[in-house]
Protein backbone atom coordinates (compact mmCIF):
# COMPACT_ATOMS: atom_id res chain seq x y z
CA UNK A 1 0.00 0.00 0.00
CA UNK A 2 2.88 2.05 1.17
CA UNK A 3 4.22 1.57 -2.39
CA UNK A 4 1.53 2.55 -4.48
CA UNK A 5 0.78 5.61 -2.63
CA UNK A 6 4.42 6.54 -3.71
CA UNK A 7 4.39 5.52 -6.99
CA UNK A 8 0.67 8.23 -7.43
CA UNK A 9 2.47 11.12 -5.81
CA UNK A 10 5.62 10.44 -8.11
CA UNK A 11 3.54 10.74 -11.67
CA UNK A 12 2.93 13.77 -13.17
CA UNK A 13 0.04 15.57 -13.21
CA UNK A 14 -0.65 16.75 -16.72
CA UNK A 15 -3.59 18.78 -16.27
CA UNK A 16 -1.12 20.75 -14.19
CA UNK A 17 1.90 20.76 -16.20
CA UNK A 18 -0.01 22.25 -18.77
CA UNK A 19 -0.99 25.31 -16.86
CA UNK A 20 2.01 25.77 -15.48
CA UNK A 21 3.60 28.14 -17.86
CA UNK A 22 -0.04 30.21 -17.55
CA UNK A 23 0.70 30.18 -14.18
CA UNK A 24 4.12 31.82 -14.70
CA UNK A 25 2.65 34.57 -16.22
CA UNK A 26 -0.08 35.36 -13.53
CA UNK A 27 2.71 35.17 -10.55
CA UNK A 28 1.28 33.93 -7.13
CA UNK A 29 -1.59 35.81 -7.17
CA UNK A 30 -3.50 33.27 -9.36
CA UNK A 31 -5.69 30.37 -8.93
CA UNK A 32 -2.78 27.94 -8.67
CA UNK A 33 -0.03 28.20 -6.47
CA UNK A 34 3.56 27.44 -7.32
CA UNK A 35 4.00 23.64 -5.69
CA UNK A 36 0.29 23.07 -6.23
CA UNK A 37 -0.31 19.05 -7.64
CA UNK A 38 -3.68 18.61 -6.18
CA UNK A 39 -6.36 17.30 -8.87
CA UNK A 40 -8.43 20.04 -10.67
CA UNK A 41 -12.43 19.74 -11.64
CA UNK A 42 -13.31 20.81 -15.14
CA UNK A 43 -16.48 22.22 -16.11
CA UNK A 44 -17.86 21.73 -19.63
CA UNK A 45 -20.84 24.19 -20.53
CA UNK A 46 -23.76 21.79 -22.60
CA UNK A 47 -26.75 24.25 -24.15
CA UNK A 48 -29.70 22.88 -25.84
CA UNK A 49 -30.24 22.71 -29.62
CA UNK A 50 -32.24 25.73 -31.43
CA UNK A 51 -34.77 23.45 -32.48
CA UNK A 52 -35.32 22.77 -28.91
CA UNK A 53 -35.75 26.48 -27.69
CA UNK A 54 -38.83 28.60 -28.03
CA UNK A 55 -39.21 31.51 -30.14
CA UNK A 56 -42.01 33.15 -28.00
CA UNK A 57 -41.21 36.14 -25.27
CA UNK A 58 -41.10 35.01 -21.97
CA UNK A 59 -43.60 36.89 -20.52
CA UNK A 60 -47.42 36.82 -21.96
CA UNK A 61 -48.35 39.85 -20.22
CA UNK A 62 -46.11 42.24 -22.30
CA UNK A 63 -49.25 43.52 -24.70
CA UNK A 64 -51.69 44.06 -21.92
CA UNK A 65 -52.14 47.57 -19.59
CA UNK A 66 -51.98 47.29 -16.02
CA UNK A 67 -55.32 46.95 -13.87
CA UNK A 68 -55.13 49.76 -11.97
CA UNK A 69 -54.98 51.79 -15.52
CA UNK A 70 -57.96 49.99 -16.61
CA UNK A 71 -60.05 50.57 -13.80
CA UNK A 72 -59.25 54.30 -14.12
CA UNK A 73 -60.13 54.35 -17.54
CA UNK A 74 -63.34 53.03 -16.99
CA UNK A 75 -64.26 55.37 -14.43
CA UNK A 76 -63.89 57.95 -16.30
CA UNK A 77 -65.60 56.72 -19.31
CA UNK A 78 -68.12 55.20 -16.99
CA UNK A 79 -70.92 57.95 -18.28
CA UNK A 80 -70.54 57.59 -22.37
CA UNK A 81 -71.00 53.71 -21.34
CA UNK A 82 -73.86 53.45 -18.97
CA UNK A 83 -70.89 51.53 -16.04
CA UNK A 84 -72.49 51.90 -12.54
CA UNK A 85 -69.45 52.07 -10.04
CA UNK A 86 -70.58 48.81 -8.09
CA UNK A 87 -70.35 47.21 -11.33
CA UNK A 88 -66.64 48.79 -11.47
CA UNK A 89 -65.65 47.86 -8.39
CA UNK A 90 -67.15 43.93 -9.49
CA UNK A 91 -64.91 44.02 -12.46
CA UNK A 92 -62.15 45.53 -10.20
CA UNK A 93 -62.27 42.31 -8.12
CA UNK A 94 -62.36 40.19 -11.36
CA UNK A 95 -59.14 41.44 -12.71
CA UNK A 96 -57.56 41.04 -9.47
CA UNK A 97 -58.35 37.18 -9.87
CA UNK A 98 -56.27 37.48 -13.04
CA UNK A 99 -52.52 36.33 -12.70
CA UNK A 100 -49.84 38.85 -13.67
CA UNK A 101 -48.41 36.84 -16.39
CA UNK A 102 -50.32 34.43 -18.12
CA UNK A 103 -51.69 33.38 -21.28
CA UNK A 104 -55.13 34.00 -20.73
CA UNK A 105 -57.80 36.42 -19.81
CA UNK A 106 -59.81 33.68 -17.98
CA UNK A 107 -61.26 33.77 -14.65
CA UNK A 108 -61.88 30.95 -12.52
CA UNK A 109 -62.83 32.64 -8.89
CA UNK A 110 -66.06 31.32 -7.69
CA UNK A 111 -68.98 33.40 -7.14
CA UNK A 112 -68.15 32.64 -3.50
CA UNK A 113 -64.69 33.83 -3.54
CA UNK A 114 -65.65 37.20 -6.01
CA UNK A 115 -68.25 38.18 -3.45
CA UNK A 116 -65.78 37.69 0.08
CA UNK A 117 -62.93 39.84 -2.27
CA UNK A 118 -66.25 42.44 -3.15
CA UNK A 119 -67.00 42.85 0.37
CA UNK A 120 -69.59 40.27 1.03
CA UNK A 121 -72.15 41.28 -1.86
CA UNK A 122 -74.49 38.64 -2.64
CA UNK A 123 -74.27 35.74 -5.33
CA UNK A 124 -77.56 37.17 -7.03
CA UNK A 125 -75.19 40.72 -7.11
CA UNK A 126 -72.37 38.78 -8.23
CA UNK A 127 -74.64 37.51 -11.10
CA UNK A 128 -76.08 40.53 -12.25
CA UNK A 129 -72.90 42.31 -12.69
CA UNK A 130 -71.70 39.95 -14.59
CA UNK A 131 -74.51 40.11 -17.18
CA UNK A 132 -74.37 44.34 -17.26
CA UNK A 133 -70.56 43.59 -18.46
CA UNK A 134 -71.52 40.99 -20.69
CA UNK A 135 -74.27 43.05 -21.93
CA UNK A 136 -71.78 45.81 -22.85
CA UNK A 137 -69.03 43.96 -24.49
CA UNK A 138 -66.42 43.70 -21.59
CA UNK A 139 -66.98 40.12 -20.54
CA UNK A 140 -67.54 36.82 -22.42
CA UNK A 141 -69.22 33.82 -20.17
CA UNK A 142 -68.00 30.61 -20.96
CA UNK A 143 -69.88 28.19 -18.78
CA UNK A 144 -69.36 24.27 -17.79
CA UNK A 145 -71.79 21.18 -18.43
CA UNK A 146 -72.03 21.71 -14.62
CA UNK A 147 -71.67 25.50 -14.35
CA UNK A 148 -68.28 25.41 -12.45
CA UNK A 149 -65.22 27.47 -13.60
CA UNK A 150 -61.85 25.81 -13.96
CA UNK A 151 -59.25 24.33 -16.49
CA UNK A 152 -58.13 21.46 -18.40
CA UNK A 153 -55.00 21.38 -20.37
CA UNK A 154 -54.25 18.57 -23.68
CA UNK A 155 -50.23 18.30 -23.09
CA UNK A 156 -50.21 16.32 -25.70
CA UNK A 157 -51.80 18.70 -28.47
CA UNK A 158 -51.31 21.81 -26.72
CA UNK A 159 -54.94 23.05 -25.88
CA UNK A 160 -57.11 23.69 -23.09
CA UNK A 161 -60.68 24.28 -21.89
CA UNK A 162 -60.90 27.02 -19.99
CA UNK A 163 -64.29 27.75 -18.35
CA UNK A 164 -65.33 30.98 -16.44
CA UNK A 165 -65.42 34.56 -17.34
CA UNK A 166 -63.48 35.86 -20.10
CA UNK A 167 -62.31 39.19 -20.09
CA UNK A 168 -60.39 39.52 -23.52
CA UNK A 169 -63.38 41.48 -24.79
CA UNK A 170 -62.74 44.14 -22.27
CA UNK A 171 -58.86 44.40 -23.10
CA UNK A 172 -59.68 44.47 -26.96
CA UNK A 173 -61.81 47.05 -26.48
CA UNK A 174 -59.47 49.37 -24.33
CA UNK A 175 -58.14 51.21 -26.78
CA UNK A 176 -62.20 52.71 -27.78
CA UNK A 177 -62.50 52.95 -23.56
CA UNK A 178 -59.25 55.34 -23.69
CA UNK A 179 -61.04 57.55 -26.66
CA UNK A 180 -64.02 57.46 -24.68
CA UNK A 181 -62.55 58.77 -21.50
CA UNK A 182 -60.80 61.15 -22.88
CA UNK A 183 -63.58 62.54 -24.55
CA UNK A 184 -66.37 62.31 -20.87
CA UNK A 185 -62.84 64.76 -19.57
CA UNK A 186 -63.44 67.09 -22.06
CA UNK A 187 -67.52 67.19 -21.72
CA UNK A 188 -66.74 67.51 -17.87
CA UNK A 189 -64.62 70.77 -18.46
CA UNK A 190 -67.10 71.96 -20.78
CA UNK A 191 -69.91 71.50 -18.51
CA UNK A 192 -67.99 73.19 -15.36
CA UNK A 193 -67.70 75.98 -17.55
CA UNK A 194 -71.49 76.35 -19.11
CA UNK A 195 -72.73 75.78 -15.53
CA UNK A 196 -70.44 78.40 -14.18
CA UNK A 197 -71.65 80.69 -16.48
CA UNK A 198 -75.15 80.25 -16.38
CA UNK A 199 -74.73 80.98 -12.32
CA UNK A 200 -73.07 84.17 -13.65
CA UNK A 201 -75.80 84.97 -16.08
CA UNK A 202 -78.79 83.97 -13.79
CA UNK A 203 -77.41 85.97 -10.60
CA UNK A 204 -76.91 89.02 -13.16
CA UNK A 205 -80.52 88.43 -14.44
CA UNK A 206 -82.11 88.83 -10.79
CA UNK A 207 -79.77 91.94 -9.87
CA UNK A 208 -81.44 93.52 -12.39
CA UNK A 209 -84.90 91.58 -12.12
CA UNK A 210 -85.36 89.95 -8.63
CA UNK A 211 -88.69 88.27 -9.42
CA UNK A 212 -86.80 86.81 -13.16
CA UNK A 213 -89.17 83.35 -13.56
CA UNK A 214 -86.49 81.99 -15.90
CA UNK A 215 -83.17 82.67 -13.80
CA UNK A 216 -84.30 81.23 -10.48
CA UNK A 217 -85.45 78.33 -12.64
CA UNK A 218 -82.00 77.77 -14.04
CA UNK A 219 -80.34 78.15 -11.04
CA UNK A 220 -83.03 75.29 -9.43
CA UNK A 221 -82.22 73.03 -12.25
CA UNK A 222 -78.02 73.46 -11.49
CA UNK A 223 -78.57 71.33 -8.23
CA UNK A 224 -79.25 68.32 -10.68
CA UNK A 225 -77.14 66.39 -12.51
CA UNK A 226 -76.79 67.91 -16.36
CA UNK A 227 -75.67 66.42 -19.70
CA UNK A 228 -73.43 68.89 -21.96
CA UNK A 229 -76.71 69.15 -24.05
CA UNK A 230 -78.99 70.12 -21.08
CA UNK A 231 -76.46 72.86 -19.98
CA UNK A 232 -76.47 74.56 -23.60
CA UNK A 233 -80.18 74.47 -23.64
CA UNK A 234 -80.15 75.87 -20.29
CA UNK A 235 -77.65 78.72 -21.03
CA UNK A 236 -79.99 79.72 -24.42
CA UNK A 237 -83.22 79.84 -22.50
CA UNK A 238 -81.62 82.88 -20.31
CA UNK A 239 -82.45 86.51 -21.90
CA UNK A 240 -78.78 87.87 -20.91
CA UNK A 241 -76.69 90.11 -23.51
CA UNK A 242 -72.83 89.45 -22.39
CA UNK A 243 -70.92 88.75 -19.09
CA UNK A 244 -68.66 90.93 -18.27
CA UNK A 245 -66.16 87.93 -16.68
CA UNK A 246 -65.86 86.12 -20.01
CA UNK A 247 -62.73 87.23 -21.71
CA UNK A 248 -60.44 85.81 -24.26
CA UNK A 249 -58.40 83.68 -22.69
CA UNK A 250 -54.73 85.02 -22.93
CA UNK A 251 -51.97 82.44 -22.41
CA UNK A 252 -49.33 84.48 -21.43
CA UNK A 253 -51.01 85.95 -18.80
CA UNK A 254 -53.16 83.96 -17.21
CA UNK A 255 -52.85 84.14 -13.30
CA UNK A 256 -53.62 81.74 -10.70
CA UNK A 257 -55.93 82.77 -7.31
CA UNK A 258 -57.08 80.65 -4.92
CA UNK A 259 -59.40 82.00 -2.37
CA UNK A 260 -60.41 80.32 0.40
CA UNK A 261 -64.37 79.48 0.90
CA UNK A 262 -66.69 76.66 -0.64
CA UNK A 263 -68.52 77.61 -3.84
CA UNK A 264 -71.72 78.51 -2.03
CA UNK A 265 -69.94 81.23 -0.34
CA UNK A 266 -70.88 84.51 -2.16
CA UNK A 267 -68.49 86.60 -0.17
CA UNK A 268 -65.29 85.44 0.67
CA UNK A 269 -61.46 87.14 1.13
CA UNK A 270 -58.49 86.45 -0.43
CA UNK A 271 -56.29 84.30 1.41
CA UNK A 272 -52.70 83.50 -0.29
CA UNK A 273 -51.06 80.35 1.83
CA UNK A 274 -47.68 80.41 -0.88
CA UNK A 275 -45.37 82.42 -0.30
CA UNK A 276 -45.76 85.66 -2.85
CA UNK A 277 -42.75 86.48 -5.07
CA UNK A 278 -41.31 89.88 -5.09
CA UNK A 279 -40.13 91.97 -8.81
CA UNK A 280 -36.56 90.51 -8.27
CA UNK A 281 -37.87 86.64 -7.75
CA UNK A 282 -40.11 86.88 -10.68
CA UNK A 283 -37.60 88.48 -12.79
CA UNK A 284 -34.78 85.74 -11.85
CA UNK A 285 -37.19 82.70 -12.34
CA UNK A 286 -38.48 84.27 -16.25
CA UNK A 287 -34.64 84.56 -17.23
CA UNK A 288 -33.80 81.60 -15.61
CA UNK A 289 -36.22 79.48 -17.49
CA UNK A 290 -36.28 80.76 -21.32
CA UNK A 291 -38.91 79.27 -23.50
CA UNK A 292 -37.65 76.98 -25.94
CA UNK A 293 -33.82 78.15 -25.85
CA UNK A 294 -33.48 74.89 -28.01
CA UNK A 295 -34.94 73.86 -31.62
CA UNK A 296 -37.27 71.09 -30.82
CA UNK A 297 -34.69 67.64 -32.43
CA UNK A 298 -36.07 64.23 -32.43
CA UNK A 299 -37.58 61.88 -34.63
CA UNK A 300 -40.73 60.02 -34.05
CA UNK A 301 -38.82 56.82 -34.57
CA UNK A 302 -36.76 57.71 -31.91
CA UNK A 303 -39.94 58.48 -29.43
CA UNK A 304 -41.45 55.02 -30.41
CA UNK A 305 -38.56 53.04 -29.63
CA UNK A 306 -37.51 55.00 -26.52
CA UNK A 307 -41.38 54.50 -25.51
CA UNK A 308 -42.91 51.06 -26.27
CA UNK A 309 -45.25 51.25 -23.38
CA UNK A 310 -46.81 54.48 -24.62
CA UNK A 311 -46.77 53.25 -28.37
CA UNK A 312 -48.42 49.60 -27.17
CA UNK A 313 -52.30 51.81 -26.54
CA UNK A 314 -51.40 53.76 -30.29
CA UNK A 315 -54.92 52.78 -31.52
CA UNK A 316 -53.55 54.05 -35.37
CA UNK A 317 -50.06 54.30 -36.32
CA UNK A 318 -47.94 56.97 -34.92
CA UNK A 319 -46.05 58.88 -37.71
CA UNK A 320 -46.12 62.63 -37.73
CA UNK A 321 -45.30 65.01 -34.18
CA UNK A 322 -49.42 65.74 -34.86
CA UNK A 323 -49.86 61.98 -34.16
CA UNK A 324 -47.92 61.68 -30.76
CA UNK A 325 -49.45 64.97 -29.61
CA UNK A 326 -52.73 63.64 -30.22
CA UNK A 327 -51.86 60.11 -28.43
CA UNK A 328 -50.24 62.04 -25.55
CA UNK A 329 -53.84 63.56 -24.72
CA UNK A 330 -55.56 60.75 -25.14
CA UNK A 331 -52.42 59.00 -22.19
CA UNK A 332 -52.65 62.08 -20.07
CA UNK A 333 -56.02 61.31 -18.33
CA UNK A 334 -54.82 57.69 -18.08
CA UNK A 335 -52.27 58.18 -16.08
CA UNK A 336 -53.66 60.73 -13.79
CA UNK A 337 -53.08 64.01 -15.62
CA UNK A 338 -55.61 66.77 -15.53
CA UNK A 339 -56.48 69.07 -18.09
CA UNK A 340 -55.14 71.56 -16.15
CA UNK A 341 -51.77 70.47 -15.58
CA UNK A 342 -51.38 69.63 -19.13
CA UNK A 343 -52.54 73.12 -19.83
CA UNK A 344 -49.74 74.44 -17.67
CA UNK A 345 -47.32 72.22 -19.19
CA UNK A 346 -48.16 73.31 -23.15
CA UNK A 347 -47.64 77.08 -21.99
CA UNK A 348 -44.47 76.16 -20.50
CA UNK A 349 -42.50 73.99 -22.51
CA UNK A 350 -44.30 74.02 -25.86
CA UNK A 351 -47.03 71.48 -27.00
CA UNK A 352 -44.77 68.45 -28.70
CA UNK A 353 -42.37 68.53 -25.11
CA UNK A 354 -45.55 68.46 -22.96
CA UNK A 355 -46.74 65.43 -24.95
CA UNK A 356 -42.91 63.86 -25.29
CA UNK A 357 -43.42 64.36 -21.38
CA UNK A 358 -46.19 62.23 -21.19
CA UNK A 359 -44.98 59.67 -23.62
CA UNK A 360 -41.88 59.59 -21.41
CA UNK A 361 -43.81 59.26 -17.79
CA UNK A 362 -46.06 56.07 -19.41
CA UNK A 363 -42.92 54.12 -19.90
CA UNK A 364 -42.03 54.29 -16.02
CA UNK A 365 -45.29 55.34 -14.56
CA UNK A 366 -45.41 52.53 -12.18
CA UNK A 367 -42.29 53.45 -10.03
CA UNK A 368 -44.02 56.70 -9.64
CA UNK A 369 -46.22 57.45 -6.65
CA UNK A 370 -48.46 60.42 -7.44
CA UNK A 371 -47.80 60.85 -11.55
CA UNK A 372 -50.29 63.92 -11.10
CA UNK A 373 -47.94 65.80 -9.15
CA UNK A 374 -44.59 64.27 -10.82
CA UNK A 375 -45.53 65.65 -14.06
CA UNK A 376 -46.74 69.46 -12.76
CA UNK A 377 -43.35 69.38 -10.52
CA UNK A 378 -41.13 68.99 -13.74
CA UNK A 379 -42.85 70.62 -16.04
CA UNK A 380 -44.45 73.88 -14.70
CA UNK A 381 -43.55 73.34 -10.93
CA UNK A 382 -40.31 73.61 -8.97
CA UNK A 383 -37.91 71.41 -10.85
CA UNK A 384 -39.14 72.15 -14.38
CA UNK A 385 -36.27 74.71 -14.39
CA UNK A 386 -33.86 73.43 -16.86
CA UNK A 387 -36.27 70.26 -17.49
CA UNK A 388 -35.82 68.82 -21.49
CA UNK A 389 -38.00 66.14 -22.58
CA UNK A 390 -35.85 65.14 -25.71
CA UNK A 391 -32.61 64.39 -23.22
CA UNK A 392 -35.52 62.02 -21.35
CA UNK A 393 -36.26 60.28 -23.99
CA UNK A 394 -32.67 60.03 -25.35
CA UNK A 395 -31.51 58.78 -21.81
CA UNK A 396 -34.92 56.09 -22.04
CA UNK A 397 -33.96 54.99 -25.26
CA UNK A 398 -30.40 53.92 -24.33
CA UNK A 399 -31.66 51.99 -21.33
CA UNK A 400 -34.06 49.91 -23.78
CA UNK A 401 -32.45 46.82 -25.06
CA UNK A 402 -31.75 46.78 -28.41
CA UNK A 403 -33.09 44.01 -30.45
CA UNK A 404 -30.12 41.36 -31.48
Amino acid sequence: MYQLLRNSQQQPNRLNDDLLPFHKKIGRSGPFPTGYRGKIMAFKQVSASMGERSESLLSADNHRPERHIVIDTLRQAAPLIGLKAPVIATLDVMLSCLPPTRQHNTVFASNATLAFRRNGISDRTIRRHAAILQELGLLERRDSANRKRFCRQNLAEGTALRFGFDLTPLFERFAELSKLAAQAAHENNQKSYLKAKIRAAANAILDAEPSNVDATAAIRSLRRSLSLEDCLNLLNSLDFEAIEAEQPCDKSSVQKEKMSGNDGQNVRHHHNSQKEHTDIESEQKSTAHPKDPKPFQISVLEILSACPEAAQFCVEPVKTMKDVVTHARTLAPMLGIDSRNYQDAQENLGIERAALTVWAIMQFHEKIRKVGAYFRSITSGKKSEGFHPEDLIRRLSRAEPQPA
